[in-house]
């Protein structure tokens, strides 16, 4: 049986879901039928540091007390069972050790061999560490892309992403839209989007766009069908998780980048056999509840 360690990085991730979605994916992985692969020998860290070396030497000895998160996920799997999948599928390596990064790191980019754009882009927000190998992927993008398109509110056409924000996260998603086919007209925030979207993807202010995003959080109307909110820690879930209403809660995004981690570095092989978005977002918000006493 692999041991799987995964830790979110960052400076501050001390309400971050990380931790929890991973718990959920593994237990509901195992539930599904998946060999070489389950809660009880997985563990999930949280790692205060503003320093990828400060991040590698808190990976290198994880703990092995369980934490009260497992409890919870048990819980949920108890109250909540899924079938067991037809398809058989199985971990082969002989561990995990796996890394969400946030703000200040995704963009202390080393010397990784990275599985997409996300160095040019300086956007990295999943590492997987192999022995001396780290491996790399940026992955809000394609976790918003996702989102959109089960709102009803992708890129297809050419539609309009109304965003302000310059961060990693911002530049992933601009891009990401653009290269899916859409537009994107941008809002001056507290810093510049680089690298530059090219001329034919900017869209003009007086258009009506698909989705709003405020990754600076300055608040106020984006002319939008849609508002994707990416603050979700410490927060009351928008609009109970919907992707019918106008606000569509953070919790999606996180959801939703943190199953691209597993699709495209983490674990390919076992991507078939992943929750969906709206399966695991349900847990989430389930288990959240659970933990606040609700």
């Amino acid at each position: 049986m692999a041991r799987l360690v995964h830790a979110v990085a960052g400076r501050p991730v001390a309400a971050s879901a990380s931790p929890l979605l991973f718990l959920l994916t593994v237990a509901r992985l195992e539930e599904a039928g998946v060999q070489g692969i389950a809660l009880e020998h997985s563990r999930a860290l949280r790692i205060e540091a503003t320093t990828m070396e400060g991040v590698f030497e808190q990976m290198t000895e994880p703990p092995l007390a369980k934490g009260g998160l497992h409890d919870a996920v048990q819980t949920r799997l108890v109250q909540s069972p899924r079938p067991r999948s037809a398809a058989t599928s199985s971990f082969h390596a002989k561990e995990g050790r796996w890394l969400s990064l946030t703000s200040p790191l995704k963009h202390l980019i080393g010397d990784w061999d990275c599985v997409d754009d996300a160095h040019a882009l300086l956007s990295v927000n999943a590492l997987r560490l192999q022995g001396d190998q780290v491996r790399s992927a940026g992955t809000d993008g394609a976790g918003v892309l996702a989102v959109a398109r089960l709102a009803g509110c992708g890129p297809n056409g050419g539609a309009i992403l109304r965003m302000r924000g310059g961060g990693g996260a911002a530049r992933s998603v601009a891009h990401a839209w653009v290269n899916a086919g859409g537009r994107v007209h941008l809002i001056e925030g507290r810093r510049p989007l680089t690298p530059a979207l090219p001329e034919s993807a900017l869209a003009g202010s007086a258009e009506q766009a698909a989705l709003g995003i405020d990754f600076d959080g300055e608040g106020g109307a984006l002319n939008a069908s849609k508002h994707l909110i990416p603050a979700y820690q410490n927060k009351a879930v928008h609009a109970e998780g919907s992707l019918d209403e106008t606000l569509i809660d953070g919790r999606w995004m996180l959801v939703a980048q943190h199953l691209e981690a597993w699709r495209i570095l983490w674990a390919p092989e076992l991507q078939a056999m992943l929750p969906s978005i709206p399966d695991l977002m349900e847990d989430l918000v389930a288990v959240e509840a659970l933990l606040d006493g609700r």
